[in-house]
């Protein structure tokens, strides 16, 4: 099971009316993967937290069912059938560790390097990913990014390797864009406490242009013609 189904929400990225939200944790996309933290910027990050993707249903707006991921160490996401008020924001985060301009760029290019390949259903792929992408959103020095060095360090039977290989293509990505991402920030101050919900982020497919639609379908049909010809 490819990320591609589980993201392609509509061709066109998230269409919603409001910039607020009502979550229901439907489930997890795998097993969730134990994973220690041994430094963080973030210092009410714990030592040990649980990681893989989320399956989420906005129960009242326009986003339908999605996957989310955790950018939040600090907190723990709602109960396994629980709904939460969040809302879309362009400036993550408020309410917590707030994202620099380097760290959203490098969460791009996690998605964007990798997204399309992986199987969220696989537990240790699903781990790595989160895994890569704390280290995106957390790491704000000027080396390469790595789990297992840094300002923030994590490891996961199975998975170390695995987010570093993800983390290794983010740094060396230099196609296009793949993906419209959207932040999700959970109602609640800085001060809340640690188990009132985690801020996400997921993504849907950027669209193909109108033009390259065009293009692919005339060398679609040159290749059947020319097939046809051989054949005659």
């Amino acid at each position: 099971m490819k990320i591609v189904f589980a993201a392609a929400i509509t061709a066109a990225g998230f269409a919603t009316t409001s910039d607020a939200a009502v979550l229901k944790l439907d489930g997890f996309t795998s097993s969730v993967q134990s994973v220690s933290v041994t430094a963080s910027p973030d210092a009410n990050t714990p030592g040990r937290v649980g990681a893989t993707g989320f399956n989420l249903t906005d129960t009242t707006g326009d986003m339908g069912s999605f996957v989310g991921w955790c950018l939040d160490t600090a907190h723990y996401v709602m109960e396994k059938g629980d709904s939460q008020n969040y809302t879309l924001t362009d400036a993550p985060f408020s309410n917590s560790f707030s994202l620099t301009n380097t760290a959203r760029d490098r969460v791009q290019s996690v998605f964007d390097a990798n997204y399309a390949l992986i199987d969220v259903s696989n537990g240790d792929q699903a781990a790595a990913f989160q895994m890569a992408l704390w280290e995106a959103a957390y790491e704000d020095d000027n080396a390469a990014m790595s789990v297992s060095s840094g300002l923030f360090q994590a490891s996961s039977t199975g998975s170390t390797a695995l987010a570093n290989q993800y983390l290794f293509a983010a740094a060396n990505y230099a196609d296009g864009g793949q993906w419209n991402l959207s932040f999700l920030e959970v109602d609640g101050d800085a001060n809340r406490g640690r188990y009132s919900g985690q801020n996400l982020v997921t993504v849907s497919p950027v669209p193909v242009p109108a033009a390259g639609l065009l293009l692919v379908t005339g060398l679609l049909g040159m290749g059947a013609i020319t097939r046809r010809r051989r054949k005659a």
